[in-house]
């Protein structure tokens, strides 16, 4: 059993290759986009007092407010300033400023290191095991809780543990954004998928449950599958063969240090993790929307108690959060550029147009070749709206108040999670992808050679799943 002597284990920064691919990648979507608001008619629906869009009511129109070319690249700015949803932006930025902060003080003070080193000790023959037992933690905080970006905040102690394991950061970033992008996918109660839309749809979350858990099941045993397989690869090519030691040259007594300076850690998180899970169940914070802003504000506190208390003064905690702070600050860049495509869109008014023409086919067609070509209508939509409440505001009153022969609601929401869902490792457009694939220093055309049989299996299936609902009338 073997790990790396050097007590530092944060390694979250931003690689500059990997930095300027993704933003050169963001950069093309936004031209392609504004482009094609040039390109597609304008055109909206129109909608009642309380905002539902009506249906039957598209028209064609002069955009006015059709970005000229110039403000394509002044897009991510003002998106920020005055685009719709830019306070959850706000709040996701602020959210990795401060984990970027957190972990370099935990790992200043020693404690990620700590908790790696007994991970290691207690699961290294048995850590196929724990690929297992993580993909089903982290899917289940996504397919109930809607939790993906603010697990990110585990990615320093995959990453860790990954290199320790002599796993690359492929896998590291993996155990993250598959097992949570599958957890989307196959969403049980996370209220801001199936809740919303079931509610827009006017059908309680209930239905079709035991057929959504059906699906959770099977993609679990295949997503694991698939990371252990990683996993073993990843070790057979030997990554870091010369930088480890003996496990066992540590005493009892750097056992004994490291499980305290783990306790601090492992409180710091559980702390964290209630209260994620209680801003999301608690209606009164949930729609106030700030559950991250409390998030991070825990973070902050607890990694000052624990910087004070190990480094011996405020100023070295300080100087050792805004260290990480600086570390992560590219993710601003990043995140601006992803939501800056939606922006762009929106001034074309080109998604309604796209829904429009599209709609009118798919209804012509057979059941079963309708479900399919609205499983592909969503993922043309999630590539302009990554949210699934803006989607799900727009798309789901349309697709379900308009009936399609042979295809029930419960069929339409099904197809609807598995556009949202599944495109989170996919797409460019999704912040929470290309951050993390920054974060882990993995280029986007790496991922997806990586990912793509995992990529296609998660398409085909997602097919299956929806041609069969058809057929059992679900």
């Amino acid at each position: 059993m073997t790990q790396k002597t050097n007590e530092s284990v944060f390694e979250v920064k931003f690689g500059l290759k990997s930095f300027l691919t993704v933003c050169s990648i963001l950069l093309g979507v936004m031209i392609f986009v504004g482009i094609l608001t040039f390109v597609i008619p304008a055109g909206e629906y129109l909608k009642d007092g309380n905002g539902n869009v009506i249906v039957d009511s598209y028209h064609q129109i002069e955009s006015t407010t059709r970005l000229p070319v110039w403000r394509w690249f002044t897009a991510p700015i003002e998106a920020l300033v005055i685009g719709e949803g830019n306070f959850n932006v706000i709040q996701i930025i602020l959210v990795l400023l401060v984990l970027g902060g957190t972990f370099k003080v935990l790992d200043k003070t020693g404690s990620l290191y700590a908790l790696v080193q007994l991970i290691i000790y207690k699961f290294y023959n048995r850590r196929y095991l724990l690929i297992w037992i993580v993909t089903l933690f982290m899917m289940l905080l996504a397919s109930c809780f809607g939790l993906q970006e603010e697990l990110l905040i585990l990615f320093p102690i995959f990453l860790a543990f990954a290199k320790a394991m002599k796993w690359s950061k492929v896998q590291a970033i993996s155990l993250i954004l598959i097992t949570t992008g599958v957890g989307f996918t196959t969403a049980t109660f996370n209220p801001f998928t199936i809740g919303v839309a079931a509610e827009l749809a006017g059908v309680s979350i209930l239905n079709g449950l035991w057929y959504r858990a059906i699906i959770f099941a099977v993609l679990y045993v295949l997503t694991s599958l698939y990371l252990v397989l990683m996993a073993k690869k990843d070790e057979k090519l030997n990554l870091y063969a010369d930088e480890t030691v003996s496990l066992q040259d540590f005493s009892s007594e750097q056992l004994k240090d490291f499980s305290l300076k783990s306790r601090r850690m492992v409180i710091l998180f559980l702390t964290v993790l209630a209260v994620i899970v209680l801003s999301s169940i608690i209606p009164f914070i949930a729609d106030l929307g700030i559950g991250m802003v409390l998030m991070a504000l825990t973070f902050v506190v607890g990694s000052m108690i624990i910087g004070v208390k190990a480094l011996g003064s405020i100023k070295s905690a300080l100087l050792a959060f805004l260290e990480g702070v600086k570390d992560i600050a590219p993710s601003i860049v990043i995140i601006l550029l992803a939501f800056s495509v939606k922006y762009i869109a929106d001034n074309g008014n080109i998604l309604h147009t796209i829904f429009y023409y599209c709609h009118a086919y798919i209804i012509s067609q057979s059941p079963y070749v309708a479900i399919i070509l609205i499983y592909l209508l969503i993922l043309v939509f999630e590539f302009f709206i990554p949210g699934s409440l803006a989607k799900a505001l727009l798309l789901i009153p349309l697709l379900t108040i308009a009936p399609i022969p042979n295809i029930s609601v419960n069929v339409i929401l099904l197809a609807f999670l598995f556009g949202d869902g599944y495109t989170n490792v996919l797409y460019p457009t999704c912040g929470t992808l290309v951050v993390g694939l920054s974060l882990a220093e993995v280029n986007y055309a790496t991922w997806i050679k990586k990912t793509a049989l995992f990529q296609l299996a998660l398409f085909a299936l997602s097919i299956l799943f929806l041609v069969f609902a058809v057929y059992i009338g679900l």
